[in-house]
């Protein structure tokens, strides 16, 4: 979660008083390879179907004035071809992240104010989506918007192709809408928040038993847990209204993988389920 100060402000349009987090030395050992690469925090590198897909990069903190990374993420490639962006808050769409990629790349995210701002970054594929929207993207993927609940609005995604297929769901709480889709239209792969956090007292993000409660819902064989690697800015003025308690491996079953930046996830159709960290030398 974050707050909303940033909108009309810094944050959101520009990086005033911001510093680019200092990443790993060393980049994805095989960004070619089919599965998911975590990145860190929310920002994922994916090879779908011979797709490069990239979800909510982040790189400039403190994001909303008040949260940084608890480590350091690794470099995430610059040429995705589809990337996912599921709402408007600085760690989830960050303009000086952005800027570092491909023009050429399709880029689904919410419509208006997000949206038109990637047009003005001349992004040349910019898709504005709503809930309920089913979109066509390259190589025969497909996107299913869907509704997701936090202090702002937001969109979760599940991607498809042919027979395969996973969710996406950024940092929301459950919804209704969330529900169906995973009792109409279930997935092997989900990829989903958890967490221990509050701002101003209130929960904005579904917590560990919720996000479980979720993959098991969606019927998924795998899931892996999304932004988990964020902490308050020690000197963020707004540092007393917002509680995050780290998450515990312990908290997830074995097929929940709580990865760390750099860690390879395979998909569970693939013929290697198994769960390999990257060796960054």
């Amino acid at each position: 979660f974050a707050i909303t100060l940033s909108i009309n402000g810094a944050g959101y349009f520009g990086s005033a008083m911001k510093e680019i987090v200092k990443e790993l030395e060393n980049g994805l050992k095989d960004p070619l390879r089919s599965g998911l690469h975590h990145i860190g925090n929310s920002t994922h590198w994916l090879v779908f179907e011979n797709t490069k897909i990239l979800t909510d990069p982040w790189l400039a903190e403190p994001a909303e004035h008040i949260l940084k990374h608890s480590c350091p993420p690794v470099p995430f490639p610059r040429d995705p071809d589809l990337v996912l962006i599921s709402h408007e808050h600085d760690d989830h769409f960050d303009p000086e992240a952005l800027k570092l990629l491909d023009r050429n790349a399709v880029v689904i995210a919410p419509s208006g104010k997000v949206s038109d701002h990637l047009k003005k970054m001349e992004f040349e594929n910019v898709i504005p989506a709503n809930p309920g929207d089913s979109i066509s993207t390259v190589n025969n993927i497909s996107v299913d918007v869907v509704k997701g609940k936090h202090n702002v609005p937001e969109i979760c995604f599940r991607v498809n192709v042919i027979e395969n297929s996973f969710f996406f769901g950024g940092d929301t709480m459950i919804t209704k809408e969330i529900l169906a889709m995973a009792d109409e239209r279930p997935v092997p792969f989900v990829i989903l928040p958890g967490e221990h956090s509050r701002l101003l007292g209130f929960r904005f993000v579904m917590n560990p038993v919720e996000a479980v409660s979720l993959a098991k819902r969606f019927r998924a064989s795998k899931a892996v847990l999304t932004h988990h690697e964020q902490i308050v800015a020690a000197k963020s003025l707004l540092r007393f209204i917002v509680s995050i308690k780290k998450v515990q491996k312990e908290e997830f079953p074995d097929w929940f993988v709580v990865p760390t930046p750099g860690q390879f996830v395979s998909f569970p159709w693939e013929k290697s389920e198994s769960v390999v960290t990257e060796m960054l030398n």
